[in-house]
């Protein structure tokens, strides 16, 4: 066969089968763009030196984003490949031969490639340069020169092979069934016989136990470590539990309703319930499929942007002014009981730092403490160094930071006027198995809890953190020593680590923009540190402006990749519903019954996902706001609400897609 006929054959069999091929084209598009984009930031010099700690992330998103690309390509060719089994036997029954079949479809699957990259490299460059200038906006480095952002060929390359590892798989596979199949083979491929689906017992339970058995880890486990340590696990059995009770549940829950001789024998329940039966055996992975991605995208999103919005949040509830100053003290210093010196040396260094008419407002001092503690059952104990005799076995799940204030210091910081007797304590509200408590034991002694206040005053980021204010300076000491390992040596000597922080905060008037690069000069000795809200919201936004972004890219894939499958799927069987639709027509049912039990079916096929991963979200928020620690939120509320936001705007854009498919599928059966 010459080389143009094969050309112009192929051109007309893309155009034919234009309602496949197009969608196809333009959402393989769409995520090589993705791919491209998110590979051309992962290669971009400004990128990777004003956000370093993002390049790793960054660097395993791109990798997600290129593996579902080549998925949802190679699925969505798959369910076209399939309903083109027949025409495909009529060319071997007219005579021509496999090599001559197989050159054709290469064509087609050429001149798609060739379009798809085409597309993927130059959309992705244009948009790339407003995804650029996005992700810097988003991530506080904004005004970035669309100079920063040159060509370069290492996401070309990158593009083009996850590109071409989809073209191969495509390829090979297309060739393999044409050689292996027969002419009648292909003829009936698309609509094998099937007898009744029957009942898989053994998949419905290991599916209700992988299921149950993740829901139960999700709804359990508390604190963020334990959280982050679980979760995948807890991901991994719902995936599996997911799929298994979709390709069994259905089937036993339509027999029982069929055995419910009153209901089932109703013209449009006996038509949709013996309908669905056969529907939902076979798309019960594509069904799972749909209801995983739901899942993925509502939970990315939430988790994202709830981390994103909290930024001015986190910052102003772990500063308590502008400008912070930390410096440590150790058990051995001078210093220890008495900080008069000490102060008066860091009030030194904070007005001579200031120039010009810059003026040092509110300067307050007070002390705080950090110590690691094993949280058991409600009470604190100690953790001691390895190899310390009084090391003891703990689960490093259960380890908490505990920022210990004294009541005075508290007091003179936040303008309060607390009284507490000898074991009550203020606790700080965010930490919910801490600051949920009305008792508790520290330091080997039951306390009461008279108030909580929320955020954490002690300025400390750390991730399982929670305040407590004690009664006094004596008992902040008790409480320093019960959880101090004294048993770590230094030069030859045991030191004590009986330590606390003397901290200073203050905000400054008419303050210049190099404020902060002189304070970090004046204190790179004397063992202090220096801190202030701007510096610290630059990182917190870079942190989490940064996840933002990958989970917007990833939650795209992930979008593309559920309406691929939604729409394939829809048009799928609408094919192969076309015949039974004709066939219910012939045999004298009414029209409107017959539209009216394929809505239905329809309806619950197409709805049926969404509900299980509305479920799935709701079951697995409590965990993930355990992980969102990391990200320092502590509003459980907020982020409740910001699921709910994207839940809802989930199911918005779930309607859409449906009117749209749906009326294909009516068109194509009508």
């Amino acid at each position: 066969m010459k080389s143009s006929l094969m050309l112009k054959m192929a051109w007309r069999n893309l155009t034919a089968y234009k309602q496949f091929n197009i969608p196809f084209i333009i959402a393989s598009s769409f995520m090589g763009m993705l791919f491209f984009i998110g590979a051309s930031l992962l290669d971009n010099d400004f990128v990777k030196t004003r956000h370093e700690s993002l390049v790793m992330v960054m660097g395993f998103a791109v990798i997600i984003v290129g593996i579902f690309s080549i998925v949802f390509i190679t699925y969505a060719n798959k369910l076209i490949s399939k309903q083109r089994g027949k025409e495909l036997a009529l060319y071997g029954i007219l005579g021509l031969e496999k090599r001559h079949i197989n050159g054709i479809m290469l064509t087609e699957q050429n001149i798609c490639f060739v379009v798809i990259t085409l597309i993927s490299l130059v959309g992705g460059r244009v948009f790339g340069k407003l995804t650029f200038l996005l992700f810097n906006k988003i991530t506080g480095s904004g005004g970035v020169p669309l100079m920063k952002y040159p060509v370069t060929a290492s996401p070309i390359i990158m593009t083009l092979g996850v590109l071409f590892a989809a073209y191969l798989y495509v390829a090979i596979r297309g060739v393999g069934k044409i050689y292996k199949s027969s002419p009648i083979e292909l003829m009936s491929g698309s609509k094998k016989p099937e007898g009744e689906p029957k009942n898989r017992w053994i998949l419905m339970v290991l599916g209700l136990l992988f299921l149950g058995g993740g829901y139960f880890v999700a709804l359990t486990t508390e604190g963020t470590i334990a959280a982050l340590t679980i979760f995948f696990g807890a991901v991994l059995a719902v995936i599996v539990g997911t799929y298994l009770l979709f390709i069994s549940l259905g089937t036993f829950v339509l027999k029982a309703l069929r055995r419910r001789k009153r209901y089932y024998y109703k013209p449009e329940n006996f038509l949709t319930i013996s309908g669905m039966l056969y529907r939902i055996n076979s798309n019960g992975m594509g069904l799972g499929s749909i209801a995983l991605l739901s899942t993925s995208i509502i939970l990315t999103i939430a988790m994202t942007s709830t981390a994103y919005l909290q930024v001015d949040k986190i910052v102003e509830s772990s500063f308590l002014d502008d400008q912070q100053i930390t410096r440590g003290i150790s058990g051995d210093e001078e210093f220890y009981q008495n900080n008069s010196p000490l102060e008066e040396k860091i009030e030194k260094t904070i007005y001579d730092t200031a120039k010009g008419d810059e003026s040092i407002e509110n300067l307050r001092f007070y002390r705080s403490s950090m110590s690691p503690v094993d949280l058991d059952k409600g009470e604190m104990k100690p953790i001691y160094s390895p190899g310390s005799p009084k090391a003891k076995a703990y689960n490093e799940m259960n380890v908490r930071y505990l920022v210990i204030i004294p009541l005075e210091d508290y007091n003179k910081v936040m303008g309060t006027d607390y009284k507490l007797d000898g074991n009550e304590v203020i606790i700080e509200r965010g930490h919910s198995d801490i600051g949920g408590r009305d008792t508790f034991k520290l330091a080997g002694t039951e306390r009461k809890v008279t108030h909580k206040f929320d955020g954490n005053i002690g300025g400390d980021l750390a991730v399982e953190s929670a305040t407590i204010i004690v009664p006094n300076f004596d008992d902040f000491r008790k409480v320093l020593e019960y959880y101090a390992n004294s048993d770590v040596e230094l030069n030859g000597k045991k030191v004590s680590q009986m330590n606390y922080n003397l901290n200073a905060i203050w905000h400054v008037r008419n303050r210049q923009a190099d404020y902060e690069k002189r304070m970090e000069n004046a204190c790179q000795d004397d063992y202090i540190l220096y801190g202030s809200r701007e510096n610290a919201r630059k990182l917190i936004m870079d942190f989490n402006g940064g996840f933002f972004f990958i989970g917007i890219l990833i939650g795209s894939i992930f979008l593309i990749g559920a309406i691929l499958i939604m729409y394939y799927k829809q048009i799928s069987e609408g094919l192969e519903d076309r015949k039974n639709y004709e066939i219910m027509a012939k045999v004298g049912l009414p029209d409107k019954i017959v539209r009216k039990t394929t809505r239905r079916q329809i309806l619950w096929i197409f709805f049926l996902p969404l509900a299980v991963a509305v479920m799935h979200c709701i079951v697995a928020s409590k965990i993930v706001f355990q992980i969102m620690r990391l990200f320092l939120v502590k509003e459980v509320w907020f982020f409740a609400e910001n699921l709910v936001i994207v839940t809802g705007g989930f199911v918005v854009l779930y309607l859409l897609v449906y009117l749209v498919t749906s009326k294909i599928y009516y068109r194509i059966v009508s």
